[in-house]
């Protein structure tokens, strides 16, 4: 990819070829270090691996069921004095 004027190197999403070559090495790893021989048994020994702790419990249910929303308080009172008197949140 040579470099074109007003674009950076590397930008975008990696080639489909090199993501599959990476997945295929992952895979072959996973597959010596848990002694399975099929993908499928290699891709389920991860995830009951990763099951056993909480990071990776969370890692799992954000790629199945998406980031919960974030919510800020914007009402913050300190003293009887409120944040939201002098400071405008946008909503």
């Amino acid at each position: 990819m040579p470099f074109e004027k007003g674009h950076k190197l590397a930008k975008g999403r990696i080639p489909k070829a090199e993501e599959e070559k990476t997945n295929y090495f992952i895979l072959k790893a996973i597959k010596t270090i848990k002694n399975v021989t099929t993908d499928e048994d290699a891709r389920i020994e991860l995830i009951k691996e990763l099951f056993t702790f909480d990071r990776g419990k969370i890692f799992i249910a954000e790629h199945l069921l998406g980031k919960p929303k974030e919510t800020i308080d914007n009402n913050v009172n300190i003293n009887n004095f409120e944040l939201k008197d002098i400071i405008k949140f946008k909503e």
